[in-house]
């Protein structure tokens, strides 16, 4: 998040460096999951095209100013590690806008291949997002094929929405399960960021799930 993550570090050799960090994924009670029809935990293989960059499916696409969601990884493979706990994030620190609104949008989605389907996931945001200008927004689309002005996005209720001030920083939450079922044929799922300058704080998204 921004130049600075926002993992909890652990090494105490970077104890110094580190200003602020979010819970670990992994230490927040995650709801029981059935059967898992599609997973993203933006994790860090070797394997990779490089540490920063978006798992296969998943883009990008900057409707105000220019900058884009990427991924970051804790550790950062530098150290050197073979593989590091990730998590897709995105700040308007930096990026000289005015305003930034960027979209993080999903792989397509065949929610006709299982009954009862729901999405959930995780989100965290740092101490920067202080009002509602900064925030983060859960859109569903039935006819995304790529081009993001041809489509229709539809906004998504649900628990655990990260804007100011009614959750806190540096903590993740989990969505809950957003039910699937009134959708058919192909989907896609989309984080919007919407970020005002001075207003640049960081959004977090980690360990997204459909399962049945």
């Amino acid at each position: 998040m921004k130049t600075v993550q926002i993992k909890t570090l652990i090494f105490t050799t970077l104890i110094a460096l580190v200003l602020s960090s979010c819970t670990k994924s992994s230490d927040i009670a995650y709801p029981t999951l059935k059967k898992v029809y599609f997973s993203e935990t933006f994790d860090y293989n070797t394997t990779d095209a490089s540490p920063n960059a978006l798992p296969s499916g998943w883009t990008s696409y900057a409707e105000i100013g220019a900058k884009l969601w990427s991924k970051s990884v804790y550790p950062p493979p530098a150290f050197p590690v073979t593989k590091g706990d990730g998590y897709a994030t995105f700040s308007a620190y930096g990026s000289g806008d005015g305003a930034n609104v960027s979209w993080l949008i999903s792989p397509s989605i065949d929610v006709d291949q299982h009954e009862g389907e729901s999405l959930s996931f995780q989100t965290c945001h740092d101490s920067y997002v202080k009002n509602t200008s900064n925030s983060l927004e859960v859109y569903i689309s039935k006819d995304y094929t790529g081009n993001f002005g041809t489509a229709h996005w539809t906004k998504i209720n649900y628990i655990g929405t990260l804007v100011w001030p009614y959750t806190k920083a540096y903590k993740y939450v989990n969505s809950g399960a957003i039910d699937l079922s009134l959708y058919k044929g192909t989907i896609n799922f989309a984080f919007k960021y919407t970020g005002i300058n001075p207003s640049t704080g960081a959004y977090q998204v980690d360990n997204v799930a459909i399962v049945y």
